[in-house]
Protein backbone atom coordinates (compact mmCIF):
# COMPACT_ATOMS: atom_id res chain seq x y z
CA UNK A 1 0.00 0.00 0.00
CA UNK A 2 2.55 2.45 0.78
CA UNK A 3 4.18 2.03 -2.37
CA UNK A 4 0.82 2.50 -4.26
CA UNK A 5 0.08 5.44 -2.88
CA UNK A 6 3.80 6.90 -3.25
CA UNK A 7 3.62 5.49 -6.75
CA UNK A 8 0.37 7.58 -7.48
CA UNK A 9 1.97 10.93 -5.86
CA UNK A 10 4.90 11.21 -7.84
CA UNK A 11 2.52 10.22 -10.81
CA UNK A 12 0.43 13.39 -9.86
CA UNK A 13 3.28 15.38 -9.36
CA UNK A 14 4.69 15.03 -13.01
CA UNK A 15 1.48 15.03 -14.81
CA UNK A 16 0.93 18.57 -12.57
CA UNK A 17 4.29 19.24 -13.39
CA UNK A 18 4.05 18.72 -17.32
CA UNK A 19 0.79 20.37 -17.65
CA UNK A 20 2.50 23.46 -15.93
CA UNK A 21 5.63 23.03 -18.33
CA UNK A 22 3.35 23.12 -21.42
CA UNK A 23 1.00 26.28 -20.35
CA UNK A 24 4.68 27.85 -19.67
CA UNK A 25 5.71 27.27 -23.26
CA UNK A 26 3.40 29.30 -24.55
CA UNK A 27 5.36 32.29 -24.13
CA UNK A 28 3.66 35.60 -25.35
CA UNK A 29 7.30 37.58 -25.56
CA UNK A 30 9.02 34.15 -27.70
CA UNK A 31 5.76 35.34 -29.59
CA UNK A 32 6.58 38.50 -30.14
CA UNK A 33 10.00 37.54 -31.48
CA UNK A 34 8.71 35.27 -33.97
CA UNK A 35 5.79 37.76 -35.43
CA UNK A 36 8.46 40.69 -35.76
CA UNK A 37 11.68 38.22 -37.31
CA UNK A 38 8.38 36.55 -39.49
CA UNK A 39 5.43 38.07 -39.90
CA UNK A 40 5.69 41.70 -39.38
CA UNK A 41 6.86 42.42 -43.30
CA UNK A 42 3.38 41.38 -44.23
CA UNK A 43 0.65 41.71 -41.29
CA UNK A 44 -0.08 44.28 -39.33
CA UNK A 45 1.29 44.76 -36.43
CA UNK A 46 -2.01 46.52 -34.56
CA UNK A 47 -3.29 42.59 -35.96
CA UNK A 48 -6.58 44.61 -36.80
CA UNK A 49 -5.66 46.27 -40.52
CA UNK A 50 -5.07 44.16 -43.19
CA UNK A 51 -1.86 44.77 -45.39
CA UNK A 52 0.22 42.61 -47.53
CA UNK A 53 -1.74 39.75 -45.39
CA UNK A 54 -5.33 39.24 -43.98
CA UNK A 55 -5.55 41.15 -39.98
CA UNK A 56 -4.56 38.19 -37.52
CA UNK A 57 -6.88 39.50 -35.01
CA UNK A 58 -9.49 36.50 -34.04
CA UNK A 59 -7.41 33.90 -36.61
CA UNK A 60 -8.15 30.99 -34.05
CA UNK A 61 -11.61 32.10 -33.95
CA UNK A 62 -12.26 31.97 -37.70
CA UNK A 63 -10.45 28.40 -37.40
CA UNK A 64 -12.25 27.31 -34.33
CA UNK A 65 -14.49 24.76 -36.49
CA UNK A 66 -11.61 23.27 -38.25
CA UNK A 67 -9.19 21.24 -36.36
CA UNK A 68 -6.18 23.26 -34.88
CA UNK A 69 -3.86 20.98 -36.57
CA UNK A 70 -4.91 22.22 -40.06
CA UNK A 71 -4.45 26.21 -38.39
CA UNK A 72 -0.43 25.11 -37.91
CA UNK A 73 0.49 23.52 -40.70
CA UNK A 74 -0.77 26.26 -43.08
CA UNK A 75 1.18 28.33 -40.72
CA UNK A 76 3.95 26.25 -41.35
CA UNK A 77 3.36 25.90 -45.16
CA UNK A 78 0.41 27.04 -46.82
CA UNK A 79 0.92 25.62 -50.31
CA UNK A 80 0.61 22.29 -48.68
CA UNK A 81 -2.48 22.53 -46.92
CA UNK A 82 -3.51 23.86 -50.70
CA UNK A 83 -2.27 21.15 -52.37
CA UNK A 84 -3.89 18.70 -49.62
CA UNK A 85 -7.14 17.08 -51.48
CA UNK A 86 -8.54 16.33 -48.17
CA UNK A 87 -8.56 19.76 -47.00
CA UNK A 88 -11.36 20.95 -50.21
CA UNK A 89 -13.90 21.04 -47.28
CA UNK A 90 -12.23 23.62 -45.61
CA UNK A 91 -13.91 27.07 -46.79
CA UNK A 92 -12.48 29.15 -44.82
CA UNK A 93 -8.66 28.42 -46.67
CA UNK A 94 -10.31 28.72 -50.02
CA UNK A 95 -12.11 32.05 -49.36
CA UNK A 96 -8.57 33.08 -48.12
CA UNK A 97 -6.26 31.84 -50.98
CA UNK A 98 -8.61 33.37 -53.22
CA UNK A 99 -9.29 37.06 -51.44
CA UNK A 100 -5.75 37.84 -51.95
CA UNK A 101 -5.37 36.62 -55.79
CA UNK A 102 -4.05 33.10 -55.03
CA UNK A 103 -0.99 34.64 -53.11
CA UNK A 104 0.93 32.26 -51.03
CA UNK A 105 2.31 32.81 -47.54
CA UNK A 106 5.94 32.38 -46.91
CA UNK A 107 6.49 28.77 -45.85
CA UNK A 108 7.94 28.92 -42.05
CA UNK A 109 8.92 24.79 -42.07
CA UNK A 110 11.12 24.84 -38.82
CA UNK A 111 8.64 26.76 -36.46
CA UNK A 112 7.33 23.79 -33.50
CA UNK A 113 4.14 23.51 -31.95
CA UNK A 114 4.91 25.15 -29.11
CA UNK A 115 6.60 28.25 -31.28
CA UNK A 116 2.89 28.59 -33.13
CA UNK A 117 0.98 28.70 -30.00
CA UNK A 118 3.29 31.73 -28.28
CA UNK A 119 2.53 33.43 -31.89
CA UNK A 120 -1.23 32.72 -31.62
CA UNK A 121 -1.02 33.98 -27.80
CA UNK A 122 0.61 37.01 -28.55
CA UNK A 123 -1.21 37.96 -31.76
CA UNK A 124 -4.80 37.36 -29.26
CA UNK A 125 -2.88 39.49 -26.95
CA UNK A 126 -2.37 42.86 -28.79
CA UNK A 127 -5.39 42.13 -30.54
CA UNK A 128 -7.31 41.96 -27.41
CA UNK A 129 -5.11 44.44 -25.16
CA UNK A 130 -2.86 46.12 -27.27
CA UNK A 131 0.37 44.56 -25.60
CA UNK A 132 2.17 41.44 -25.54
CA UNK A 133 1.62 40.15 -22.18
CA UNK A 134 -1.01 41.72 -20.19
CA UNK A 135 -1.52 43.87 -18.12
CA UNK A 136 -0.01 46.42 -20.61
CA UNK A 137 2.43 48.54 -19.08
CA UNK A 138 3.07 52.36 -20.08
CA UNK A 139 6.23 52.27 -21.83
CA UNK A 140 7.44 55.52 -19.35
CA UNK A 141 6.97 52.88 -16.46
CA UNK A 142 9.05 50.56 -17.33
CA UNK A 143 11.89 49.89 -14.90
CA UNK A 144 14.54 50.40 -18.43
CA UNK A 145 16.00 48.98 -21.31
CA UNK A 146 17.53 45.61 -19.87
CA UNK A 147 14.23 44.58 -18.12
CA UNK A 148 13.21 42.83 -21.27
CA UNK A 149 16.81 40.77 -21.13
CA UNK A 150 16.38 40.19 -17.45
CA UNK A 151 13.06 38.77 -17.76
CA UNK A 152 14.33 36.31 -21.09
CA UNK A 153 16.70 34.81 -19.11
CA UNK A 154 14.56 34.21 -15.85
CA UNK A 155 12.07 32.60 -18.34
CA UNK A 156 14.97 30.68 -19.90
CA UNK A 157 16.05 29.19 -16.30
CA UNK A 158 12.22 28.68 -15.49
CA UNK A 159 12.30 26.54 -18.04
CA UNK A 160 15.19 24.37 -17.50
CA UNK A 161 14.52 23.90 -13.55
CA UNK A 162 11.08 22.62 -14.44
CA UNK A 163 12.91 20.34 -17.18
CA UNK A 164 15.28 18.45 -14.62
CA UNK A 165 12.53 18.35 -11.84
CA UNK A 166 10.48 16.32 -14.26
CA UNK A 167 13.83 14.05 -15.10
CA UNK A 168 14.29 14.06 -11.62
CA UNK A 169 10.23 12.63 -10.29
CA UNK A 170 10.83 10.12 -13.59
CA UNK A 171 13.71 8.94 -12.03
CA UNK A 172 12.41 8.41 -8.85
CA UNK A 173 9.52 7.05 -10.02
CA UNK A 174 11.39 4.60 -11.90
CA UNK A 175 13.01 3.30 -8.78
CA UNK A 176 9.51 3.37 -6.76
CA UNK A 177 7.93 1.15 -9.97
CA UNK A 178 11.26 -1.16 -9.44
CA UNK A 179 10.19 -1.52 -5.77
CA UNK A 180 7.30 -2.20 -6.35
CA UNK A 181 7.31 -4.62 -8.65
CA UNK A 182 9.97 -6.69 -6.80
CA UNK A 183 7.70 -6.47 -3.47
CA UNK A 184 4.84 -8.02 -5.70
CA UNK A 185 6.74 -10.89 -7.09
CA UNK A 186 8.08 -11.32 -3.27
CA UNK A 187 4.33 -11.27 -2.30
CA UNK A 188 3.42 -13.79 -5.25
CA UNK A 189 5.97 -16.30 -4.35
CA UNK A 190 5.16 -16.29 -0.61
CA UNK A 191 1.74 -17.43 -1.61
CA UNK A 192 2.81 -19.71 -4.17
CA UNK A 193 4.92 -21.64 -1.18
CA UNK A 194 8.34 -21.51 -3.16
CA UNK A 195 11.58 -19.87 -1.54
CA UNK A 196 11.15 -15.79 -1.48
CA UNK A 197 13.73 -13.48 -2.90
CA UNK A 198 15.29 -10.84 -0.35
CA UNK A 199 13.96 -7.58 -0.53
CA UNK A 200 16.75 -5.60 -3.57
CA UNK A 201 18.32 -2.48 -2.37
CA UNK A 202 17.77 0.77 -4.56
CA UNK A 203 21.56 0.08 -5.90
CA UNK A 204 20.32 -3.38 -6.91
CA UNK A 205 17.32 -2.41 -8.53
CA UNK A 206 19.64 0.41 -10.39
CA UNK A 207 22.12 -1.81 -11.68
CA UNK A 208 19.02 -4.54 -12.80
CA UNK A 209 21.27 -5.48 -16.16
CA UNK A 210 18.15 -4.54 -17.93
CA UNK A 211 17.76 -0.71 -16.09
CA UNK A 212 21.30 -0.74 -17.26
CA UNK A 213 20.17 -1.53 -20.67
CA UNK A 214 17.67 1.00 -20.77
CA UNK A 215 20.11 4.01 -19.88
CA UNK A 216 22.61 3.39 -22.04
CA UNK A 217 19.95 3.11 -24.69
CA UNK A 218 18.81 6.24 -23.91
CA UNK A 219 22.24 8.31 -23.19
CA UNK A 220 23.01 7.06 -26.73
CA UNK A 221 19.98 8.25 -28.34
CA UNK A 222 20.15 11.55 -26.47
CA UNK A 223 23.67 12.02 -27.51
CA UNK A 224 23.15 11.13 -31.01
CA UNK A 225 20.14 13.45 -31.27
CA UNK A 226 22.16 15.93 -29.23
CA UNK A 227 25.38 15.28 -32.19
CA UNK A 228 23.04 15.57 -35.47
CA UNK A 229 20.89 18.70 -33.76
CA UNK A 230 23.92 20.49 -33.17
CA UNK A 231 25.43 19.72 -36.53
CA UNK A 232 22.27 20.63 -38.53
CA UNK A 233 22.40 23.91 -36.67
CA UNK A 234 26.13 24.25 -37.01
CA UNK A 235 27.13 27.78 -38.77
CA UNK A 236 23.69 29.38 -39.39
CA UNK A 237 23.27 32.34 -37.31
CA UNK A 238 19.77 33.44 -37.08
CA UNK A 239 19.26 36.42 -34.85
CA UNK A 240 22.68 37.39 -35.06
CA UNK A 241 23.31 40.68 -34.04
CA UNK A 242 26.97 42.04 -33.57
CA UNK A 243 27.90 44.86 -32.24
CA UNK A 244 29.51 47.53 -35.17
CA UNK A 245 32.83 49.75 -35.16
CA UNK A 246 30.54 52.64 -36.08
CA UNK A 247 26.53 52.72 -34.74
CA UNK A 248 24.83 53.25 -37.83
CA UNK A 249 20.97 53.16 -37.64
CA UNK A 250 19.61 51.72 -40.48
CA UNK A 251 16.61 53.01 -38.99
CA UNK A 252 17.99 56.29 -39.38
CA UNK A 253 19.17 56.09 -43.16
CA UNK A 254 17.17 53.60 -44.60
CA UNK A 255 13.91 54.01 -43.00
CA UNK A 256 13.52 58.18 -41.69
CA UNK A 257 15.22 59.41 -44.91
CA UNK A 258 14.24 56.26 -47.29
CA UNK A 259 17.72 56.12 -48.64
CA UNK A 260 17.49 53.21 -50.82
CA UNK A 261 19.29 49.86 -50.09
CA UNK A 262 21.03 49.64 -53.22
CA UNK A 263 22.40 53.16 -52.73
CA UNK A 264 25.02 51.84 -49.97
CA UNK A 265 25.10 47.95 -51.10
CA UNK A 266 25.23 49.17 -55.15
CA UNK A 267 26.72 45.68 -55.80
CA UNK A 268 23.58 43.73 -55.24
CA UNK A 269 21.87 44.75 -58.37
CA UNK A 270 25.13 43.79 -60.75
CA UNK A 271 27.30 41.29 -58.64
CA UNK A 272 27.24 38.65 -56.71
CA UNK A 273 28.06 40.90 -53.83
CA UNK A 274 25.87 43.15 -52.44
CA UNK A 275 29.44 45.33 -51.12
CA UNK A 276 30.09 46.99 -48.42
CA UNK A 277 29.69 50.36 -49.00
CA UNK A 278 33.36 52.48 -49.28
CA UNK A 279 33.58 55.11 -46.94
CA UNK A 280 33.73 57.58 -49.98
CA UNK A 281 29.59 56.58 -50.04
CA UNK A 282 29.11 57.96 -46.39
CA UNK A 283 31.23 60.97 -47.30
CA UNK A 284 28.60 62.04 -50.18
CA UNK A 285 26.63 63.02 -47.20
CA UNK A 286 28.21 64.05 -44.68
CA UNK A 287 30.60 66.36 -45.80
CA UNK A 288 27.84 68.12 -45.18
CA UNK A 289 25.87 66.50 -42.32
CA UNK A 290 28.63 67.28 -39.39
CA UNK A 291 26.13 66.57 -36.31
CA UNK A 292 23.80 63.25 -36.19
CA UNK A 293 20.36 63.39 -34.65
CA UNK A 294 20.86 60.57 -32.30
CA UNK A 295 24.95 60.51 -31.68
CA UNK A 296 25.85 63.57 -32.63
CA UNK A 297 29.62 63.79 -33.60
CA UNK A 298 30.91 60.89 -32.10
CA UNK A 299 30.09 58.40 -34.83
CA UNK A 300 31.05 60.81 -38.15
CA UNK A 301 34.04 61.65 -36.30
CA UNK A 302 34.98 57.89 -36.71
CA UNK A 303 33.94 58.43 -40.71
CA UNK A 304 36.17 61.19 -40.79
CA UNK A 305 39.24 59.50 -39.19
CA UNK A 306 39.00 56.48 -41.45
CA UNK A 307 38.64 58.71 -44.52
CA UNK A 308 41.44 61.43 -43.61
CA UNK A 309 38.47 64.06 -44.08
CA UNK A 310 39.35 67.60 -42.59
CA UNK A 311 36.05 69.36 -41.58
CA UNK A 312 37.68 72.45 -40.67
CA UNK A 313 39.64 72.67 -44.12
CA UNK A 314 37.91 75.76 -44.80
CA UNK A 315 39.47 77.36 -41.79
CA UNK A 316 42.77 75.86 -42.05
CA UNK A 317 43.64 75.82 -45.70
CA UNK A 318 46.96 74.89 -45.75
CA UNK A 319 45.49 70.61 -44.89
CA UNK A 320 43.05 70.68 -47.83
CA UNK A 321 39.47 69.21 -48.01
CA UNK A 322 41.41 66.14 -47.02
CA UNK A 323 44.33 66.10 -45.18
CA UNK A 324 47.69 64.92 -46.94
CA UNK A 325 49.52 62.05 -46.02
CA UNK A 326 52.36 64.21 -44.53
CA UNK A 327 49.90 64.92 -41.31
CA UNK A 328 50.53 62.68 -38.64
CA UNK A 329 47.88 61.29 -36.48
CA UNK A 330 48.41 64.29 -33.39
CA UNK A 331 47.93 67.09 -35.72
CA UNK A 332 44.58 65.43 -37.06
CA UNK A 333 43.22 64.83 -33.63
CA UNK A 334 44.32 68.80 -32.91
CA UNK A 335 42.00 69.55 -35.77
CA UNK A 336 39.27 67.26 -34.66
CA UNK A 337 39.58 68.67 -31.06
CA UNK A 338 38.50 72.27 -32.57
CA UNK A 339 35.91 71.04 -34.73
CA UNK A 340 34.28 68.97 -32.27
CA UNK A 341 34.35 72.03 -29.91
CA UNK A 342 32.87 74.22 -32.68
CA UNK A 343 30.36 71.71 -33.21
CA UNK A 344 29.05 71.22 -29.70
CA UNK A 345 29.65 74.53 -28.32
CA UNK A 346 25.57 75.02 -27.58
CA UNK A 347 25.32 71.42 -26.57
CA UNK A 348 25.46 71.28 -22.69
CA UNK A 349 26.26 67.72 -22.42
CA UNK A 350 29.33 67.45 -24.50
CA UNK A 351 31.98 68.28 -21.85
CA UNK A 352 35.60 68.17 -22.33
CA UNK A 353 35.97 64.61 -21.34
CA UNK A 354 33.27 63.71 -23.49
CA UNK A 355 35.03 65.61 -26.40
CA UNK A 356 38.40 63.33 -25.08
CA UNK A 357 36.33 60.14 -24.71
CA UNK A 358 35.31 60.58 -28.96
CA UNK A 359 39.05 61.79 -29.64
CA UNK A 360 40.23 58.51 -28.27
CA UNK A 361 37.37 56.22 -29.85
CA UNK A 362 38.51 57.78 -33.46
CA UNK A 363 42.09 57.48 -33.32
CA UNK A 364 42.89 53.85 -33.66
CA UNK A 365 40.55 54.73 -37.11
CA UNK A 366 42.49 57.19 -38.63
CA UNK A 367 44.08 56.61 -41.72
CA UNK A 368 42.71 53.21 -41.31
CA UNK A 369 39.59 50.92 -42.79
CA UNK A 370 36.21 50.90 -40.97
CA UNK A 371 36.13 46.93 -40.30
CA UNK A 372 32.54 46.21 -40.28
CA UNK A 373 31.50 42.98 -38.82
CA UNK A 374 29.82 40.81 -41.17
CA UNK A 375 26.34 39.34 -40.56
CA UNK A 376 24.86 37.20 -43.46
CA UNK A 377 27.43 34.51 -44.14
CA UNK A 378 27.30 31.18 -46.37
CA UNK A 379 28.98 28.13 -45.91
CA UNK A 380 32.03 28.28 -48.77
CA UNK A 381 30.28 25.20 -50.92
CA UNK A 382 27.23 27.27 -51.65
CA UNK A 383 26.74 29.93 -54.40
CA UNK A 384 24.34 32.65 -54.07
CA UNK A 385 24.36 35.81 -57.01
CA UNK A 386 23.02 38.62 -55.37
CA UNK A 387 22.51 40.50 -59.41
CA UNK A 388 20.89 36.95 -60.08
CA UNK A 389 18.20 37.52 -57.52
CA UNK A 390 17.80 41.40 -57.38
CA UNK A 391 18.01 42.42 -60.62
CA UNK A 392 17.04 39.14 -62.52
CA UNK A 393 14.35 37.91 -59.78
CA UNK A 394 12.87 41.17 -58.80
CA UNK A 395 13.54 40.00 -55.22
CA UNK A 396 12.91 42.40 -52.50
CA UNK A 397 16.03 42.93 -50.23
CA UNK A 398 12.82 42.51 -47.42
CA UNK A 399 12.17 38.87 -48.12
CA UNK A 400 15.60 38.04 -46.98
CA UNK A 401 16.69 40.20 -44.86
CA UNK A 402 13.66 41.31 -43.32
CA UNK A 403 12.82 44.85 -42.28
CA UNK A 404 15.92 46.59 -42.37
CA UNK A 405 14.70 50.01 -42.60
CA UNK A 406 13.24 49.35 -38.92
CA UNK A 407 16.58 48.03 -37.40
CA UNK A 408 19.18 50.57 -35.39
CA UNK A 409 21.43 47.36 -35.47
CA UNK A 410 20.90 45.12 -38.56
CA UNK A 411 20.61 41.27 -37.52
CA UNK A 412 20.29 38.29 -39.44
CA UNK A 413 16.74 37.56 -40.24
CA UNK A 414 16.52 34.51 -41.97
CA UNK A 415 18.45 31.49 -40.53
CA UNK A 416 19.49 30.91 -44.87
CA UNK A 417 19.15 26.88 -44.57
CA UNK A 418 19.14 24.89 -47.55
CA UNK A 419 15.91 23.91 -46.78
CA UNK A 420 14.67 27.91 -46.20
CA UNK A 421 15.86 28.63 -50.06
CA UNK A 422 14.49 25.45 -51.46
CA UNK A 423 10.75 26.57 -50.20
CA UNK A 424 11.75 29.80 -51.63
CA UNK A 425 12.24 28.44 -55.20
CA UNK A 426 9.44 25.66 -54.56
CA UNK A 427 7.40 28.98 -53.76
CA UNK A 428 8.47 32.37 -55.92
CA UNK A 429 7.53 32.37 -59.25
CA UNK A 430 9.63 33.68 -62.29
CA UNK A 431 8.87 37.25 -63.89
CA UNK A 432 8.03 35.91 -67.24
CA UNK A 433 7.43 39.05 -68.94
CA UNK A 434 9.94 41.57 -67.28
CA UNK A 435 12.78 38.91 -67.96
CA UNK A 436 13.99 39.17 -71.09
CA UNK A 437 15.84 35.65 -70.72
CA UNK A 438 12.11 33.92 -70.65
CA UNK A 439 10.17 36.67 -72.27
CA UNK A 440 7.99 35.38 -74.65
CA UNK A 441 9.69 37.30 -77.90
CA UNK A 442 13.03 36.21 -76.67
CA UNK A 443 12.86 33.18 -74.94
CA UNK A 444 14.90 30.39 -77.27
CA UNK A 445 13.98 27.08 -75.10
CA UNK A 446 11.12 25.18 -76.13
CA UNK A 447 10.22 24.29 -72.33
CA UNK A 448 10.04 28.05 -72.08
CA UNK A 449 8.13 28.39 -75.36
CA UNK A 450 5.46 26.13 -73.66
CA UNK A 451 5.38 27.78 -70.85
CA UNK A 452 4.29 30.67 -72.29
CA UNK A 453 1.76 28.95 -73.82
CA UNK A 454 0.17 27.27 -71.23
CA UNK A 455 0.12 30.90 -69.56
CA UNK A 456 -1.60 32.00 -72.43
CA UNK A 457 -4.31 29.10 -72.27
CA UNK A 458 -4.59 29.47 -68.19
CA UNK A 459 -3.66 25.81 -67.75
CA UNK A 460 -1.24 27.64 -65.48
CA UNK A 461 -1.01 30.76 -63.14
CA UNK A 462 2.87 31.02 -63.46
CA UNK A 463 6.34 29.18 -63.04
CA UNK A 464 8.30 28.75 -60.10
CA UNK A 465 11.58 28.90 -59.83
CA UNK A 466 11.76 24.51 -59.09
CA UNK A 467 9.92 24.58 -62.47
CA UNK A 468 13.01 25.83 -64.77
CA UNK A 469 15.51 23.70 -62.54
CA UNK A 470 16.06 26.28 -59.24
CA UNK A 471 16.24 22.89 -57.36
CA UNK A 472 18.97 21.54 -59.00
CA UNK A 473 21.98 20.92 -56.88
CA UNK A 474 24.64 21.99 -59.06
CA UNK A 475 23.04 25.17 -59.41
CA UNK A 476 24.09 26.38 -55.69
CA UNK A 477 26.98 23.74 -55.41
CA UNK A 478 28.85 23.11 -58.21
Amino acid sequence: MTFTLSLRTLLASIFTIFTLQLAHSQDPKLGEALFKDNCASCHSRDMKKDMTGPALAGVEERWAKFPKEELYSWIRNSSGVLANSSLKSNSYVKGLYASYNNAVMTPFPSLKDEEIASLLLYIKNVAESGCAAPPCQDATAAAGAGSTTTETKKDESDNSTLIWVLIGLLAIATVLLGRYINSLKRMAQHKDGVHVEDEKSILQIILNPTVVKILIFAVVLFGGYTTVNNAIGLGRQQNYQPEQPIKFSHALHAGKHAIDCQYCHDGARRSKHSVIPATNTCMNCHTAVQNGPEHGTAEILKIYASSGFNPISNKTPQYGQYFKEAVNADERLEVYRKWLKEANKDNKNVTEAEINAQLNAAKPMIGKPINWVKIHNLPDHAYFNHAQHVTVGKVACQDCHGKVEEMAIVKQHAPLSMGWCVNCHRQTKVKFDENGYYNAKTATHKMYEQYHNEIKSGKRAGVTVEEIGGLECQKCHY
